[in-house]
């Protein structure tokens, strides 16, 4: 969409106006007359069309709504990822299940790792168990991953 002017008025010698309670096809002067009176722009809609077709409205208001639009079209959830280790302190936990909730606020899915190092790795269940400690505080979808690192995928829960 673009804005019609004086200076690139002289390639349409008549246009469609449309807006509200309009619709009538007019001179590109009529039309231009019209938008300097109400205060807006004259924006071309269609070229494609004979005559083409124009419309009475802000343009920087428009490009403003298309720009909030499109941002929140890509709006998506990112994949944050926590890693612990079985002996974290309890105040480190508590640090870590606030970032966690926080990411799940947000809408983003959370990855919780737990890494197992040396002889730690005798003892899976202690990952198991630490991971249910997290999950039992936090509000969330919880699906495990089986393998050799004790894997955790937390969803929000969409309300």
């Amino acid at each position: 969409m673009e804005v019609i002017n004086r200076t690139n008025s002289r390639q349409y010698p008549q246009v469609r106006l449309v807006g509200e309670e309009v619709n009538e096809i007019v001179p590109v002067t009529e039309a231009l007359r019209r938008a300097e009176e109400e205060g807006l722009d004259l924006c071309l809609v269609s070229d494609k069309s004979t005559p083409p077709v124009v419309r009475l409205q802000d343009f920087k208001k428009l490009l403003y709504e298309q720009k909030k639009a499109k941002s929140k079209q890509q709006k998506s959830s990112e994949l944050k990822e926590i890693q612990l280790k079985i002996n974290i302190s309890d105040h480190d936990l508590q640090t870590k299940i606030g970032n966690i909730t926080k990411f799940l606020e947000r809408g983003d899915k959370v990855k919780v790792i737990v890494r197992l190092r040396g002889r730690e790795r005798e003892s899976p269940e202690r990952a198991r168990v630490l991971l249910e400690r997290v999950t039992s505080v936090v509000k969330c979808k919880v699906s495990m991953v089986p393998g050799p690192i004790t894997i955790a995928l937390l969803e929000p829960v969409k309300v």
